[in-house]
């Protein structure tokens, strides 16, 4: 599950390379980034109504509905938290290693008590 999480936000950034990529392109071209001043700021929505009757559509729109919909979908994502994976109970190794000498410990329990705070001091490191 981490991992759609992890894919999607690869997908998020590449789409906001893309944008920056695609801006300084046109803002080169153009000589300055005023161009994005320039755009229909107000009416853009309603532009994009003319895409359900197959009219012509401003670029201007369509840059202002990228960056609205790049700006939900990174809100969208910041605000979800991955899922998280269930950690299954790991028995500590000490314990795993004296199962197969359990009769050899059993009858010295000094080694016994000594391998264990050998294990354990083992496994803080």
């Amino acid at each position: 599950m981490q991992s759609r999480h992890r894919i999607s936000a690869m997908l998020l950034l590449l789409n906001w390379g893309l944008f920056f990529a695609v801006f300084a392109w046109i803002s080169k071209s153009q000589g300055d980034a005023l161009w994005w001043l320039r755009l229909n700021w107000s009416g853009w929505l309603s532009d994009l109504g003319t895409v359900a009757q197959l009219g012509t559509l401003p670029s201007g729109s369509v840059w202002i509905a990228w960056l609205v919909l790049s700006v939900l979908l990174a809100a969208i994502h910041v605000l979800t938290k991955p899922p998280v994976e269930p950690v299954k109970p790991v028995e500590p190794i000490a314990k795993r290693h004296l199962v197969g000498n359990a009769d050899m410990m059993e009858s010295r329990p000094e080694l016994k008590e000594k391998i264990l705070r050998l294990h354990e001091s083992l496994d803080k490191i």
